[in-house]
């Protein structure tokens, strides 16, 4: 099985080098990833930009430093490195959770979006936590989800994004499949010193749930599961085609 790996941490941040280390048997493995850390960027693209791409091999693994995002480094692999036929994109391990309304704002989560854009199934793995760096239950998981990729057991066109609660792995209850959690992010603009006259904000908060009915991916991290999310492209509402069907008739 061919696989990328890429982040949106950086090609050097240690999720991705933990995987990287780690690569399953029988894996054929490229990285491509941003040079720097490029977390909450979402979906956006170099458009009109200049990207500088550096290449260098670790360990017998080709490795593209790509001076872009996240979708920027898919979009290169898909376009460019035409010898290498992925059969998965891997995005992570990333450093915090993405789950809920996270799954709009992270680039690690695009990465894997770009990938399934190009008709590539892909799995985004993120760590729910900032400051815990154990790698090693992220990795056992993600060994075990590239089974099930490489054993074709899931859609072909597959996109999920797996969280890992940041636990030693023998504390982990199992794995559940959840639904992305209805939340938002309760904001705060922190005020901070003046810089040239200008006013300086941080931007700070915290995920709110909606629906705590226990079917969660947010839900499941905070229980000590491993959640994994099924996706999709398509975010058309389609129950209310129909109302807006009506209001044309009547326009």
């Amino acid at each position: 099985m061919n696989v990328i790996y890429t982040n949106d941490d950086g090609i050097d941040a240690p999720g991705i080098r933990a995987l990287v280390g780690n690569v399953p048997p029988g894996v054929k493995a490229i990285v491509v990833a941003p040079a720097n850390e490029r977390s909450a960027c979402s979906h956006s693209i170099s458009l009109g930009q200049k990207l500088r791409i550096e290449e260098f091999t670790v360990n017998g693994i080709e490795h593209y430093k790509v001076h872009g995002t996240p979708a920027d480094c898919i979009k290169f692999a898909v376009s460019e490195l035409k010898y290498f036929s992925p059969d998965l994109v891997v995005s992570g391990v990333n450093q915090g959770a993405n789950t809920g309304i996270s799954v709009y704002y992270s680039g690690t989560i695009s990465a894997a979006r770009e990938a399934v854009i190009n008709h590539i199934p892909a799995a985004a793995f993120s760590l729910c936590s900032r400051v815990i760096d154990d790698f090693g239950p992220s990795v056992k998981i993600a060994a075990q989800l590239m089974e099930g990729f490489a054993a074709k057991v899931f859609p072909s066109q597959s996109l999920v994004s797996v969280n890992i609660p940041p636990i030693p792995y023998h504390k982990i209850k199992g794995i559940k499949i959840t639904k992305q959690a209805a939340s938002r992010f309760v904001e705060e603009f922190v005020k901070e010193k003046e810089h040239d006259g200008k006013r300086v904000y941080s931007l700070a908060g915290e995920i709110e749930l909606y629906d705590t009915d226990g079917t969660s991916d947010e839900e499941a991290v905070m229980n000590g599961y491993v959640s994994v999310t099924p996706l999709r492209l398509d975010v058309t509402d389609y129950q209310a085609i129909r109302y807006f069907e009506d209001w044309l008739k009547r326009v």
